[in-house]
């Protein structure tokens, strides 16, 4: 009885606060998603949420958001994969390899704008290029070319995370598989089938669920780049609750961000059930 005592006074400050800064302010949005009115509020059912999907601006930022996490998500989980296991070859440099790989996530984003500026924007050196050659100049942070500005941003600022991830996980497979299966006449590719991918497996769904998430942090490049009101190919979830906030609508702030979280949720717990499948059938196996 003492032990639990102590472990629930050890962990009441991170349930405390996950209470008063998570749990509880959901709970609220999730009430603003439900009911309209200022002061006392009055329960409207879905009413907000029919309100919402009717609403073109919306279905524009769910389709761009959808495109930009298909887009970026897998581009960057199998680059960082073939990375990881590339540099499990290299015996010399590979601390300063993988550090190499962290500097763009720790970089302050405004110094990375201001780099892909230089490059991109109507008198940046891309066009002075183009103009060096009696090319067209192009106007590249407003136009769709911007979509893809902020893919390869992504790419380049999320890579090297999650190499890092991968490779902390490659260093501790024992390298007794590799040799007892060298032994039996298995080649590399039939090593990483067998042995690295089903070890790997889970720690792939793990970043597949933070890359998720990730994806949904895309607004503040978006932002600085464009600015509130941006290229079409660049106006995210984020764009429409950033605005609706600023008119003070409430009600649909509170639904986007309602339907956020329930996807997140539905994703996370659609990869967990699949882990949970493969592992119970490889057991069964």
């Amino acid at each position: 009885m003492k032990k639990k005592k102590n472990g629930f006074l050890l962990a009441f400050p991170a349930i405390s606060g996950f209470l008063f800064f998570y749990l509880i302010p959901f709970l609220i949005v999730l009430w603003y998603s439900v009911s309209f009115g200022i002061g006392k509020r009055e329960f409207v059912g879905l009413d907000n949420y029919k309100e919402l999907f009717k609403n073109t601006m919306f279905l524009l930022a769910v389709k761009n958001t959808c495109k930009y996490m298909l887009v970026t998500i897998p581009v960057t989980l199998g680059t960082a994969l073939c990375i990881s296991v590339i540099l499990q070859q290299i015996t010399k440099g590979q601390k300063i390899f993988r550090l190499s790989f962290l500097y763009p996530i720790i970089m302050p984003i405004a110094s990375i704008v201001l780099v892909i500026q230089f490059f991109f924007k109507n008198n940046g050196f891309l066009n002075l290029i183009l103009n060096f050659f009696y090319l067209p100049e192009k106007d590249w942070l407003h136009t769709s070319s911007a979509f893809w500005i902020i893919c390869i941003l992504y790419f380049w600022k999320f890579v090297g995370y999650y190499i890092f991830i991968y490779s902390s996980r490659l260093q501790m497979i024992p390298k007794e598989y590799y040799e007892y299966a060298s032994l039996h006449g298995a080649g590399k590719w039939q090593s990483f089938y067998y042995i690295t991918c089903p070890i790997l497996f889970p720690v792939i769904l793990f970043t597949l669920i933070l890359s998720i998430m990730n994806a949904f942090k895309c607004y503040r490049e978006a932002f600085l780049l464009g600015g509130t009101h941006p290229d079409n190919s660049i106006y995210f979830l984020q764009h429409f609750m950033n605005n609706n906030l600023q008119n003070l609508n409430y009600q649909k702030v509170s639904a986007s961000a309602t339907i956020i979280t329930v996807f997140i949720l539905f994703l996370s717990g659609l990869i967990y059930m699949i882990y949970y499948f493969l592992k119970r059938r490889t057991a069964d196996a």
